[in-house]
């Protein structure tokens, strides 16, 4: 397949390996660029993000690294729906992705490309979601991952990359500051940055060609916004739908961005890039003094007839709130973001209840900080209780080693608690999906669930690190 990578500025080609992502001529932003001539429909018989290999840059067959990303659940959210006043609602839930985050697809291109060049060692700068993902398969391809982060990463996400077997050197207090490092510390590295990457862009199309496959009538994509490089991504994966004839319109791209780091604004009818200095908002992913793909963000919302749009750290948390209870979705602020704006969108009559509308839900709530309080007796009560998370600590640590019964977990812990306190744990942990039983003969047994081991991990790494 006759591919390259094109300045989207200047028009200036490059070929397509190694990967850079800015123009040495006028310093613009370089893409991928196919003959879609070539592609036909259906794509390929694979499953999730593989199966999107025709209008994807070539990797080796043997060199393809996969964890299963891609192929997320498009959910409609029927409860969400009628708490907004009615309409469809969809939500792209890349929760389901295997480390809980959209960025799970760029990783694995990314990490994929890195074996096909030889690549021995790799380097990013993230905020957390990429920097999980890239050690994630990093570990699984055998290639040494260094990640640069922001010294304000929660520690949900650095645990995350710790326990992969990343290597983590905080730069800086914003994610520009550490994408700066990242290209200055890139000398024998293979970089994976994706705003220094342009295959994170081609990854993170499919999201938009799943979504418009399952949906050929979407109107609105509401996109939560930072670098921009997200919200680029899903314009392109539109704009190639609407070229190969999988859908005969384009939907409105709505892009969200926190009240207190908006980096795109509306200015007399067109969408101006700006410098935020001093930005304030607890949905971290979203900070960018400047956003690197900024200008192609702007575009995306010009020529679809979108729009911009702030929300505030309290709609956001609420919206966060909305979405676990109306839709069963734990997300990250930064996700649930997007929930807010289609919220605040339909009360002021930008998005009409006829309108079929799709919400990206970028990463999993449990690599926010919450993920003690959830545990925490607290979470459900609005107390904090320390000594009821340690007591569910020390059961998930006993389950790791083997599944067991009531009266054995209760003496596993000293029997310094009723047996009836255990059992109430157990069923808390259970609501919280960290357990499950079953039953051999007449004895009800107890056993971590995957989603338990990963929080344990999650845990056992923040006591080591603090």
């Amino acid at each position: 397949m006759n591919v390259d990578l094109r300045c989207t500025l200047c028009g200036s080609e490059k070929k397509p390996f190694p990967p850079v992502a800015r123009c040495d001529k006028c310093g613009g932003i370089l893409d991928y660029v196919y003959d879609y001539l070539e592609i036909k429909l259906p794509y390929s018989d694979r499953r999730g993000m593989w199966r999107y290999r025709p209008i994807l840059p070539p990797i080796s067959e043997e060199n393809i690294v996969s964890m299963g990303e891609g192929g997320t659940p498009l959910r409609e959210a029927k409860e969400l729906a009628e708490a907004m006043g009615g309409g469809k609602v969809l939500l792209n839930d890349e929760t389901a992705n295997p480390t809980n985050s959209y960025r799970d697809r760029a990783a694995s291109l990314i990490v994929s490309n890195a074996l096909d060049v030889g690549a021995k060692k790799l380097i990013c700068a993230s905020y957390g979601n990429f920097g999980a993902s890239a050690a994630a398969y990093c570990a699984k391809a055998k290639i040494k991952c260094t990640i640069i982060t922001p010294r304000n990463v929660n520690v949900s996400k650095l645990a995350q990359m710790y326990i992969y077997g990343g290597h983590i050197v905080r730069s800086g207090d914003v994610i520009d500051d550490a994408i700066a490092e990242a290209e200055r510390a890139a000398d024998g590295y293979y970089q994976a940055t994706p705003e220094l990457n342009p295959l994170s862009v081609e990854a993170q199309k499919t999201i938009s060609h799943e979504v418009l496959e399952a949906c050929r009538n979407v109107d609105v994509i509401i996109v939560p916004t930072g670098t921009g490089n997200t919200a680029y991504s899903i314009w392109k994966g539109v704009k190639e739908c609407l070229t190969l004839g999988v859908v005969d319109h384009i939907p409105r791209m709505v892009l969200v961005q926190p009240d207190g780091c908006a980096t795109l604004i509306n200015e007399g009818g067109k969408v101006r890039v700006r410098r935020v200095e001093k930005p304030a908002t607890a949905a971290s992913p979203l900070v960018s003094l400047m956003p690197a793909y900024g200008l192609l963000a702007a575009r995306a919302v010009e020529e679809s007839g979108g729009f911009i749009v702030t929300v505030t750290d309290r709609e956001i948390i609420e919206a966060e709130k909305l979405l676990a209870k109306a839709e069963g979705i734990f997300s990250e602020p930064a996700s649930a973001a997007s929930v807010a704006c289609l919220r605040k969108m339909k009360d002021e009559g930008f998005i009409d209840h006829s309108e079929v509308a799709v919400c990206l839900i970028t990463a999993s709530g449990l690599k926010d900080p919450y993920i003690i309080d959830a545990l925490a007796d607290g979470g459900r009560r609005g107390v904090k209780s320390r000594g009821g998370f340690k007591t569910k600590f020390e059961i998930l640590r006993f389950l790791e080693i083997g599944e067991s019964y009531g009266y054995e977990i209760w003496k596993s812990i000293g029997k310094r608690l009723s047996i009836q306190a255990v059992y109430q744990h157990l069923g808390e942990l259970q609501e919280r999906g960290l357990i499950e039983e079953y039953y051999r003969g007449r004895r009800k047994y107890f056993k971590l669930t995957q989603r338990g081991r990963r929080v344990l991990r999650a845990l056992e790494e923040v006591s080591l690190i603090f």
